[in-house]
């Protein structure tokens, strides 16, 4: 099991958490089962390289 501690003492955004989480490898399919769960409507999220 590996842990993941935020000290986000000045705050983050969520583009910015969810970047860093796929930028350190979280599978983009299990990231978006995960965020379904939550049951808000009206979201989108798209998957782009930046290089």
């Amino acid at each position: 099991m590996k842990t993941l501690h935020f000290d986000c003492f000045a705050g983050i955004s969520g583009d910015m958490t969810l970047g860093a989480l796929v930028g350190m490898g979280v599978d983009q399919e299990y990231l978006m089962q995960e965020l379904g769960k939550l049951g808000v409507s009206g979201w989108e999220l798209e998957f782009r390289s930046a290089y």
